[in-house]
């Protein structure tokens, strides 16, 4: 009797013992990303989305007798890594939230957009400088959860939704992400010290002011060198594109999320069960096992690693050199982006069902376990762009050699060479296995196709790419050859320096009769010889 008048005089202690008994095993707590989170708003944790429009209470209700209370924090931390797990911890991402951010289920916005900033280089050095600041708490109370004080009692049966917001932590947080483009000559471990160690130094400046930055010319330097991307919760009139920028809009953080944090956003979000205010309400049966996540988190890192190797290769100057080399690599990137949303959408069929009850774990398994034995397996992808990278080191070898003679980059180039009226002859260098044909590509694209009809189901992968196993530039035989060729060729030039009436030139001409190279000889705009020394 005592307990109940006291509870009586001092409501707010119910909503206290309610919200701590739920806390220890009942409440879910879950970072907002974005996403447009109140009091009483239904969520549906099977699929990680809320559910607009429908509320177990009125408007005029749900906003009687809320509890408010400020929760004041503000710190910053130095990001060094760019891994999908350090993003997510930065965010306070749960395991569970992160495997239907990465399926595609969730789209996030303000700073929680720094999970989809990822590096688009190897040659890139990043560091992120994170802060953090909340500014009050909220909850519903008994007068909400008590038994009978729901309203509409019809929204348990639909079954749409499985937990209801019952509190929220407002705040906001802002990245500030430094990139910094590190040549392949380079210290990138250096680089990265450097940069660390001038991030660290912003929010000592922006508390003492920018008279405190004193910098030597070395140090402006390297500081113009670095890049800066924002993502944040706060409204910008320009978001800061370098260093400088960056220690403006840092130190202006606070005033930005306003004098009593009435610009402040749900950070962190409390649900609760709707079974335990109705048993006939739709449940979240189960949640994925941590380690599942894990390898799915594992799967996305390779597919995305795969795509920086893809772009770092298109980038290089034997690519640029020979579209053929950049046409290859670049169907690799758009064949493994492809997967990527065929993956994707399995995940977004599988993940729901499993946490509804509906499928077993193993679903997931059986998924997990044929993307790993399929074409598009990291270690496959991987091998084949590590070959892409060995071809064109070894033509770079070759150029190397003949460094003085013109590359011409199409047919169109070698057409108006052999063409042109002045020259009597053009002898030209052809690179004649750049043109190969790719059997992993095609067993990446037939696999793709049979998973597309399949909708994605699991499906047999017998990999053809393994019946040829020699590759030109991994040939003793054609290097020795192609490097007698070479020898042939340059001394022909070195005989004809004196003719201006001949040109050298170095061009992929595709050649199934010889392997890795030949010379080619046009007399007034025809092909005379394409085998063996020239002569003319």
């Amino acid at each position: 009797q005592q307990l109940y008048l006291l509870l009586l005089k001092y409501p707010l202690c119910i909503a206290f013992i309610v919200l701590h008994l739920m806390s220890n095993s009942e409440t879910i707590e879950l970072a907002c990303l974005g996403r447009p989170f109140q009091l009483g708003m239904l969520y549906d944790c099977r699929r990680d989305c809320l559910i607009p429009g429908i509320s177990l209470w009125d408007a005029e209700m749900l906003q009687k007798n809320i509890n408010v209370r400020p929760q004041p924090n503000t710190d910053f931390k130095i990001i060094a890594t760019d891994s999908s797990e350090d993003k997510a911890s930065a965010l306070n991402v749960s395991a569970s939230l992160e495997a239907s951010f990465l399926s595609g289920m969730v789209s996030v916005k303000g700073s929680a957009d720094y999970l989809n900033d990822k590096k688009s280089s190897k040659l890139q050095s990043r560091v992120t400088l994170h802060y953090h600041t909340t500014s009050r708490f909220e909850q519903l109370t008994m007068e909400h959860l008590g038994v009978g004080n729901v309203k509409h009692c019809n929204i348990f049966q639909e079954g749409s939704a499985t937990h209801v917001v019952t509190a929220l932590l407002y705040g906001a947080q802002a990245f500030f992400i430094f990139d910094h483009e590190v040549s392949s000559n380079e210290n990138h471990q250096k680089i990265q010290g450097d940069l660390q160690a001038s991030i660290k130094k912003i929010p000592l400046i922006s508390v003492e002011g920018q008279a405190s930055l004193k910098m030597n010319e070395m140090e402006q330097e390297k500081i113009d060198k670095f890049s800066c991307t924002f993502h944040g919760d706060f409204a910008l009139e320009n978001n800061p594109v370098s260093y400088i920028d960056a220690i403006k809009v840092y130190s202006e953080l606070p005033k930005l999320l306003g004098e009593h944090g009435e610009n402040a956003v749900p950070m962190t979000v409390w649900l609760y069960p709707l079974k335990k205010l109705d048993s006939a309400a739709a449940q979240l049966v189960r949640e994925i096992s941590v380690s599942l996540i894990r390898r799915v988190q594992r799967i996305m890192d390779e597919m995305h690693n795969c795509d920086i190797q893809c772009q770092d290769l298109m980038r290089d100057s034997i690519a640029i050199q020979f579209p053929e080399i950049t046409a290859k690599i670049r169907k690799c990137k758009v064949l493994c982006s492809d997967y990527k949303i065929v993956f994707q959408k399995h995940l977004c069929r599988v993940l729901p069902s499993i946490r509804g009850g509906g499928k077993e774990e193993q679903e997931l398994v059986d998924a997990l376990n044929d993307k790993e034995r399929s074409p598009f397996q990291g270690a496959l992808v991987t091998k084949y762009l590590n070959e892409r990278e060995r071809e064109m080191n070894v033509v770079r070898s070759y150029l190397d050699i003949m460094k003085d003679v013109p590359v011409l980059s199409s047919s169109n180039e070698l057409d108006k060479v052999v063409l042109k009226a002045s020259n009597n002859y053009v002898i030209a260098f052809a690179l004649t296995s750049l043109n190969e044909k790719q059997l992993h590509l095609s067993d990446m694209e037939n696999y793709l196709k049979a998973q597309s009809c399949n909708n994605g189901e699991q499906i047999s992968y017998y990999q053809n790419s393994s019946k040829k196993t020699g590759k030109w530039f991994s040939s003793g035989d054609a290097t020795t050859l192609t490097r007698e060729t070479i020898q042939a060729f340059l001394d022909f030039k070195e005989a004809n320096k004196g003719r201006t009436n001949i040109e050298f030139c170095i061009a992929s001409i595709p050649d199934e009769l010889s392997t890795a190279s030949s010379i080619h000889v046009y007399e007034r705009g025809r092909l005379i010889s394409s085998q063996g020394n020239p002569s003319v």
